[in-house]
């Protein structure tokens, strides 16, 4: 049996605020070959969550606490959809297979159950958005806080 108690997420969220990704995470399942994929995610507003997609899986984020926003993309990088994750808002949202998106912290202490169909695979280049700078990237920083404001309709625009 697996309990994680408000000790273990105070301690996780912690941890992550002093990462230099600035997220971390606590793994719920034994192994990346396990056939469900479940974790708890520390991350806060700084991180960067590059736009992806996972070509045959479905993903599930269930919001414990903090806000996030979590924004679908069109193949040319156009938001959308919105969803504000909040404790006054939505608390699950799943993620169709093939769905460009990605996950911005709006709070510090925010934190999310991530579920997906394992066994783990990593997310190759093709399935990271071409306009999506990669995280060490110059404008990685400009992305995601436009990704915090942007609306449905918009494209990020790293000329700005």
């Amino acid at each position: 049996m697996r309990v994680i108690d408000s000790k273990d997420l105070t301690a996780l969220s912690a941890e992550a605020a002093g990462r230099p990704r600035r997220r971390l995470n606590i793994n719920l399942h034994g192994e990346p070959v396990d056939s469900v994929q479940r974790m708890v995610i520390a991350f806060e507003p700084e991180t960067y969550v590059r736009t992806h997609r996972h070509p045959v899986q479905f993903e599930t984020f269930v919001l414990l606490c903090g806000r996030a926003s979590l924004l679908s993309f069109a193949d040319d990088g156009t938001v959308e959809r919105r969803i504000e994750l909040a404790g006054d808002g939505a608390r699950l949202v799943e993620i169709p297979a093939g769905t460009w998106h990605s996950l911005v912290s709006q709070a510090s202490g925010t934190l999310v159950v991530e579920v997906k169909p394992g066994p783990y695979q990593p997310t190759g280049e093709v399935d990271f958005a071409a306009w999506a700078p990669p995280e060490d990237h110059a404008h990685a920083g400009s992305c995601r806080d436009w990704m915090r404001a942007c609306a449905v309709g918009e494209r990020f625009n790293s000329q700005k």
